[in-house]
């Protein structure tokens, strides 16, 4: 018998496990079971409600009703109950969760590593674990540590995940309380055949793009206006933009040398996060105290008083023309509290409302005035409040990167190693997007499970090889995403995907 119990613990239905009950799995996609019984009077099942044993933990995480059966005047159920982790679904994803003002929309540029640090804080405040066990998370050799950006707009934490998987070009999966990210794939590889231990084996096309010839670009940051020929920008949505691009004399990336007109299926990929840069580091860092004067219609003038931070950087020189036309200087914190945000900077400030004299960037006998290198942090409300403020602020030691301006007056180098990074990127794109994208769902032969009573089972990221000459001529080498099977008689033609 399988207990259903309520969030107090006490039993709200019991069934036995009865033919058409399964248990089904997709990775990043769904994780569940069903439960199949009928019953004289309706249960009134609530959001929340559970099992927990041999199974799993699973929970009631949508609102159900059964159907009622005109011929015995009873009720059909066909329940199904959601991993204990999917009822994340339910709930946003807020940025500082443990606020009053919950903010639902907000952006970070940062290690996946930042992403989940804000990712178990909501869990946290939440009160979510598992049988006791706070959640944390791990990462496989397949994940880079670089920092990405998101945009999260009431996301709920489902698809957060997703977004940083897809972002850091990982899968997301959870066992008990740790949520992995990489590549899930594990153990040497067993045959699956046809007509073997495979009764029917079909294929579905999968929505992922094949290609075999990769047009990569990067972001539009950093580039002088002079950045290759006008004839090669890039048309992105309708609009024509000058992008980072692949070395001169490397106009795309193909999968194999040699490659025939006809054996290249091309795909244009942008890779926003490359673009010229350098690791900054910041110094000298004092306030400057700002003082707004807010004014009602019918009410004394009320100044309120605030501090905003400037530094400096001893690595580098900065001038004002630097500054590319029509944009902004931004910075993105690489380390630190403020790991992941972003800020527009002012270089070499003045306060006119105190009399304060701009900085001339150099002296009368042309040397570099070090009293001009300061840049000003622009205080915004991005992440739910005016930040910098005096809990979350800059530190001397803190590393950033900062965009907007022509790099060759900085360096001549980032240009050029920007433009290589690129190409490993798109090289390494590649490699992925010429496999074979196609699922194959493999019905498996009850006999070849059952073995005479010692139940084979095969789990998510097991290695198999398809062997199938309908599909391939010499087999291929894949893994184990899905499965679907009975509750009742597990060894009876389980599925694996």
């Amino acid at each position: 018998m399988i207990d259903i119990k309520d969030i107090s613990g006490n039993i709200r239905f019991s069934t036995p496990i009865n033919q058409g009950s399964k248990r089904k799995f997709l990775l990043m996609k769904e994780d569940y079971i069903t439960l199949k019984f009928s019953a004289l009077k309706p249960v009134y099942f609530s959001l929340g409600d559970y099992i927990d044993n041999e199974i799993g933990v699973f929970e009631l995480v949508d609102l159900y009703k059964p159907d009622y059966n005109a011929e015995t005047g009873g009720y059909d159920y066909d329940l199904r109950l959601d991993a204990y982790y999917w009822k994340w679904k339910n709930k946003k994803f807020f940025y500082t969760p443990e606020k009053g003002n919950k903010e639902s929309g907000w952006s970070l540029t940062s290690t996946l590593d930042t992403h989940m640090k804000v990712f178990l804080k909501n869990l946290e405040v939440l009160g979510y674990n598992y049988r006791g066990r706070a959640f944390s998370y791990v990462t496989d050799g397949t994940v880079d540590n670089s920092a990405k950006l998101i945009t999260y707009d009431s996301t709920n934490m489902i698809d957060a995940l997703t977004q940083i998987a897809e972002t850091w070009q990982c899968e997301w999966w959870i066992t008990d309380s740790i949520i992995h990210f990489g590549r899930c794939e594990y153990s040497d590889p067993v045959d699956f055949e046809i007509g073997v231990n495979v009764g029917n084996m079909t294929r579905s096309d999968s929505q992922t793009s094949y290609a075999t010839r990769i047009y990569a670009f990067g972001s539009t940051r950093n580039l002088p206006s002079d950045y290759r020929p006008q004839d090669e920008d890039v048309v992105m949505n309708g609009v024509v933009q000058k992008r980072l691009m692949l070395p001169g004399d490397t106009p795309y990336i193909d999968a194999f040398p040699g490659m025939s007109m006809e054996e290249a299926i091309e795909e244009v990929v942008v890779f926003e996060d490359v673009y010229p840069r350098r690791i900054g580091t910041m110094s000298d860092i004092v306030l400057h105290e700002y003082t707004d004067k807010i004014e009602e219609e019918g009410k004394e003038p009320v100044f309120k008083k605030w501090n905003a931070y400037r530094f400096k950087d001893t690595g580098m020189t900065f001038s004002k023309d630097y500054v590319l036309p029509g944009q902004e200087l931004n910075i993105i914190f690489q380390s630190g509290a403020m790991n992941g945000m972003s800020f527009t900077v002012t270089f070499n400030p003045w306060d006119k409302d105190k009399n304060e004299d701009q900085q001339p960037e150099k002296n009368a006998d042309g040397s570099w005035n070090p009293l001009a290198q300061v840049f000003e942090i622009v205080r915004n409300e991005d992440y739910g409040r005016p930040i910098p403020d005096e809990s979350l602020k800059p530190s001397n030691g803190d590393t950033y990167v900062l965009y907007g301006f022509d790099t060759k007056f900085v360096s001549d180098n980032m240009l050029p190693s920007a433009e290589q990074e690129l190409l490993e990127m798109a090289e390494k794109y590649v490699e992925k997007s010429m496999q074979d994208p196609s699922t194959y769902s493999c019905k498996m032969l009850p006999d070849y499970i059952y073995n005479d009573g010692d139940i084979r089972r095969f789990e998510l990221g097991d290695r198999v090889n398809l062997i199938n000459k309908n599909y391939f001529e010499d087999g291929r080498q894949s893994r184990i995403i899905g499965y679907e099977c009975a509750l009742d008689i597990p060894h009876d033609h389980p599925v694996y995907t």
